[in-house]
């Protein structure tokens, strides 16, 4: 009744997919919501005279958005000459101005804002800036709409609006823009995409609360899956005949069980068990017969290693082992499987099958009793 209840509930709803955003450059480095950082990527692009090859791009979409947002059809101050830009510009009460746009006579204040709350002293900002008030114009520029008074002399436009507006105008600057800043344009356009949604959706919220005892299940369930294949990957080990001296190794780890020699404790065998295992397309793992560390110094030694017709019929011994230059670790020999819902059912026993069938324990049992005799070698000098 409860796998029914799971399947039926599986089968109906429409379970929303939540797509991962795109990576970027700043993602990647950790910073894609740094206000100094997105600020100083801000100053560079709308330098016109910046070798960005945009030239006004940035100034004149910004210009855009003030206009649309005063409501005017015109303004002379959108005439004005050329607005050089500074990052932290200190004010008179010792605050900071994150952008200022400005000439001798005209300037456009902004307020860079990410994740902060707006408490800053606009005020203050305004005042600072030496121009006659109707040559000022004053943005916060955020990730989300935020609330100005009436009286604020500052507008808000959010990032998102700004860099659409900018992409929807790029096209006429790109055959003078330099190709490498093109790529960054765009880098920096989907970090604040990405900064400014959210990943998930109100929808996908009201869908989890709906449904979240079957969610519940469905993840219960998931988890005992998952337990049951690492139990029997586990149990794979001691079903292993003692004679090959394996033990059990790896347990911390969410995608791999090592099976160690006792004797020659780096050589192994390795269990892949990773998302390919739970892929319901088709399942996928691994075997691998694994050197790592000082084994690895000297690999020419496994060459006068004999291996019989049938152990090389079976076709998984490694050509890469010889030629892989990590010092760390390498795979002598290794095989994929596939197993079906009866072999997920009873998956130590096929291991086992598998390693056996496949000659891997062969293998590795030729190359531990090596190792094991080498080691006789040099003790008795």
């Amino acid at each position: 009744m409860y796998l029914e209840s799971l399947r039926v509930f599986l089968e109906a709803a429409k379970v929303p997919v939540v797509k991962p955003q795109p990576k970027t450059f700043l993602g990647i480095s950790r910073q894609p919501h740094y206000e100094n950082v997105l600020s100083n990527i801000y100053a560079f692009f709308f330098d016109v005279n910046e070798e960005h090859g945009f030239g006004d791009l940035f100034i004149s979409c910004l210009k855009e958005l003030l206009q649309e947002a005063e409501e005017e059809t015109y303004s002379a101050f959108y005439n004005c000459e050329e607005l050089s830009p500074e990052t932290e510009w200190t004010t008179d009460k010792g605050g900071r101005i994150d952008i200022l746009l400005k000439n001798e006579t005209h300037a456009i204040i902004i307020e860079n804002k990410v994740y902060h709350y707006l408490n800053n002293d606009l005020n203050d900002y305004w005042n600072s800036v030496k121009v006659p008030d109707e040559n000022k114009r004053g943005v916060v520029l955020s990730r989300r709409p935020v609330p100005l008074s009436k009286k604020s002399r500052f507008v808000n436009i959010t990032h998102e609006v700004l860099m659409r507006k900018v992409m929807g105008q790029s096209g006429n600057y790109i055959p003078s823009a330099n190709d490498k800043y093109l790529t960054f344009l765009k880098d920096f356009y989907q970090n604040i995409i990405n900064i400014s949604s959210s990943i998930m959706q109100s929808s996908d919220f009201a869908f989890y609360f709906s449904h979240q005892e079957e969610i519940n299940n469905v993840t219960a369930f998931n988890q005992r899956v998952r337990a049951h294949v690492f139990s029997e990957i586990e149990k794979a080990a001691s079903l292993l005949d003692p004679k090959y001296k394996l033990s059990l190794s790896g347990k911390r780890s969410d995608r791999l069980r090592y099976y160690v020699s006792d004797s020659n404790r780096q050589l192994m065998i390795t269990v892949v068990a990773d998302h390919r295992l739970f892929n319901h397309n088709k399942p996928k793992m691994f075997l691998v017969v694994e050197m790592q560390g000082k084994l690895l110094e000297n690999k020419e030694i496994f060459k006068t290693v004999q291996f019989n017709n049938e152990e090389r019929a079976a076709n998984v011994l490694r050509d890469d082992f010889w030629t892989n230059a990590d010092k760390y670790w390498a795979h002598f020999a290794g095989a994929t499987l596939y197993p079906n819902k009866d072999e997920f059912a009873n998956l130590g026993e096929y291991i086992v099958k598998e390693l056996t069938d496949q000659r891997l324990l062969d293998i590795y049992e030729k190359l531990n009793n090596f190792l094991s005799e080498k080691k006789k070698v040099r003790a008795n000098g």
